[in-house]
């Protein structure tokens, strides 16, 4: 799809909650999508020590044209995950609005504001500047919640200047 309105969804996904919402974000928005591959899988302790893991590619560099981008990913062990974390070591933001978007197994979204701040916090340090963040719910842990679920909660989302408007 091409990307009618500069915006980039970085995005990383182990049960498909996360990849599911990014399909339907990126149909209201006609997008990019960047999907954060590992070279080798992250685990529960990096997220817990706040640790990245080594990806494929550089896939901070394709978001130097953007000027809207969404960060997506499931939260681990009540933190970012260890793909995000890499990625955004490295991602310059400058000149770029982001929004944060997270989705966890626990229908009270705890800890979410605590990993949007963290998230936010590493965007601001890169010249970024944060202009929303939402918080969903997922699957269980190993599971992936049904689609109609996930694009629900993502269709609550105010998308300004989406070229499809709001479902």
């Amino acid at each position: 799809m091409d990307n009618k309105n500069g915006a980039i969804i970085v995005f990383f996904s182990k049960d498909g909650n996360t990849r599911s919402g990014a399909k339907r974000l990126n149909e209201r928005l006609g997008g990019k999508i960047i999907e954060l591959q590992e070279q080798k899988k992250g685990n529960f302790l990096q997220a817990l020590f706040k640790k990245g893991s080594k990806l494929q590619g550089n896939p901070w560099n394709e978001i130097t044209g953007a000027t809207d981008v969404y960060l997506m990913q499931p939260i681990w062990a009540s933190n970012a995950v260890p793909a995000m974390n890499a990625f955004l070591q490295k991602a310059d933001f400058s000149g770029k609005q982001i929004t944060i978007i997270t989705f966890q197994q626990f229908a009270d979204l705890r800890n979410s504001d605590k990993v949007h701040q963290e998230i936010a916090a590493a965007v601001k340090q890169k010249n970024g500047q944060v202009i929303g963040s939402y918080a969903f719910i997922g699957g269980k842990m190993g599971q992936c919640a049904a689609e109609k679920f996930i694009y629900d909660q993502i269709d609550t989302m105010e998308l300004p200047n989406s070229p499809i408007g709001d479902p």
